[in-house]
């Protein structure tokens, strides 16, 4: 068999290394390994600190997901002191916070997501799929006619005004430092909430004039697009997003994104317990316990003599299960992704309902994502521009979310909208609970991040972090079993992986988060850390 290397994968965040194996024929993958190449020791640098240091250092795990790996690290830190707990079987939420506090968290996150979707699909991704007729089209941007004018006119000021809004609420962006045990310390005023609805807007103005453009490209290629990358079959969302202006306020939050698993050859979600995640190591660099429960794990340690070992990155898994997460994923579990197919489906009938290949498709994960950037963000568009499979559906932007029941001002806009102006955000009774552990649960952009600690003697004894993309680079896990069988071609030229690149960066992977170490002649190394 023929082998192709790709190292690093390009366009996509961090460092990533894929291996291909051929078949006989030199036309497909017949199989392929993915690997992490550089040493995450974050959990190690934790150990035997005060427990409210961790979240500003573990934000430094990625530059892109920096506020949700600070929240997800308070939240387990609250969880810990009895301050947020998860009733009625994880399905909601109880927090001893002020409501602004938790709005004001999902303010922050959703202006994370904002930018890292649009940041995927029109730098990232966008190329793969020559930028989807932006660039010669009656909707190209204005002053826009090559990538480099794409990336300064419309993906960097989105990324400003949503780093903007994290600064009003979490003082600097990156790397936020407003959400601290007790909730936030930026208080809701008429000022700092009209400040983020004008930037919200700015990018709602973009949107709109991409959104239709992404939306009718990828539906006219679905045919193609949903018979590349499918992965396992099985799904996770660990939720986000809650709600305290709903009924039972802040004792018992619903999520907007809930909690739940949806096993392979099963389209109903089951529910959700952060003990049956485990993470196996038979073919990471680590020495210990082939599989460990990750709540109770121990800290990591490395071994890069291990036999059989390719990566860093662990295989996390779901009651023995490997699952897919990220927005397809989360979109599925909530069952958003499902309505909207049903109202394609009666107006397009070539289209059963999505997602298009229950396994996940790149069709469909590109899909999930730039609907999340429309429903984050909302929509002023009423023009009846959407299409699907090259027939017109009749349907705004603004159609699409109100069909689906989601605010056309956005749910960002939504969030401000419930603050109580004035009101507290923050609340002082945080106290070191000195013995304990606690489970910090949230969705990144990427899909599913958890956060556990334990305290021993008001210290933080054991630390682990299970981020979206270990999930989805596990060893036989969803991007491995997504490669195999992908069409390569045999020109000798770039062309013969575009289909491979289809696959891999429609997974949106983070490397940083699970960890590549090259020289400048591109030799991997050995980096001993401590």
């Amino acid at each position: 068999m023929t082998k192709v290397v790709i190292d690093p994968v390009t366009r996509v965040e961090g460092h990533l290394r894929v291996e291909l194996e051929l078949d006989s024929l030199g036309a497909s993958v017949a199989s392929a390994t993915v690997s992490g190449d550089m040493y995450r020791g974050f959990e190690n640098i934790v150990a035997n600190r005060d427990p409210r240091d961790a979240a500003p250092i573990l934000s430094a795990i990625c530059g892109v997901c920096h506020s949700d790996h600070h929240i997800a690290s308070v939240r387990a830190l609250e969880n810990a002191a009895g301050m947020l707990d998860y009733p009625n079987g994880y399905a909601n939420e109880g927090t001893s916070l002020p409501m602004n506090a938790v709005l004001s968290r999902n303010i922050v996150g959703g202006a994370d997501w904002a930018y890292s979707h649009a940041l995927h699909l029109l730098a990232l991704a966008g190329p793969d799929y020559r930028l989807y007729g932006l660039l010669n089209g009656p909707a190209t941007p204005a002053g826009v006619s090559n990538y480099a004018d794409l990336l300064r006119l419309v993906v960097l000021p989105a990324q400003a005004y949503m780093h903007q809004t994290i600064t009003l609420w979490g003082g600097k962006a990156p790397h936020q430092r407003g959400s601290v045990p007790g909730g936030n310390p930026v208080k809701p005023t008429a000022d700092v909430i009209a400040n983020t609805r004008a930037k919200v807007r700015a990018l709602r103005t973009t949107v709109d004039l991409v959104a239709p453009v992404i939306w009718n490209y990828l539906t006219a290629n679905a045919s193609s697009l949903q018979a590349l990358g499918a992965g396992t079959g099985s799904f996770i969302s660990m939720g986000g997003f809650p709600d305290p202006t709903a009924s039972g306020g802040t004792d018992q939050m619903p999520l907007l994104i809930p909690r739940g698993v949806i096993p392979s050859g099963s389209s109903t979600p089951g529910s959700f317990d952060p003990g049956l995640i485990t993470e196996d190591v038979d073919h990471a660099w680590y020495d210990q316990a082939s599989s460990s429960p990750v709540v109770g794990e121990q800290l990591p340690v490395p071994d890069m003599s291990k036999a059989g070992a390719y990566s860093w990155g662990k295989s996390p898994a779901y009651g023995g299960t490997a699952c897919e997460c990220g927005p397809l994923a989360r979109e599925y579990v909530s069952g958003l992704i499902p309505r909207l197919g049903g109202v394609i489906h009666g107006i397009v009938s070539e289209i059963p309902g999505l997602p298009l290949n229950p396994r996940g498709s790149v069709f469909d994960r590109m899909l999930a994502r730039a609907l999340e950037l429309v429903a984050l963000v909302g929509t002023d568009s009423t023009t009846e521009n959407l299409q699907a499979l090259g027939t017109d559906l009749g349907l705004s932007l603004t159609d699409v979310l109100e069909d689906l029941g989601l605010p056309p001002s956005g749910l960002m806009e939504h969030w401000l909208d419930g603050l109580d102006v004035g009101g507290p955000s923050y609340t002082p009774s945080y106290r070191n609970p000195g013995n304990g552990e606690g489970v910090g649960l949230w969705e990144a952009p990427r899909g599913s991040l958890l956060h556990w600690m334990k305290l021993a003697s008001s210290k933080i004894s054991a630390y682990q972090v299970v981020a979206p993309t270990t999930w989805n680079v596990a060893h036989n896990g969803p991007l491995e079993t997504s490669l195999a069988g992908t069409p390569v071609g045999q020109t000798g030229t770039s062309e013969d992986l575009r289909q491979a690149a289809y696959v891999i960066r429609s997974f949106d992977m983070c490397g940083a988060c699970t960890v590549h170490v090259i020289d400048a002649r591109g030799n991997r190394r050995l980096v001993r850390v401590g």
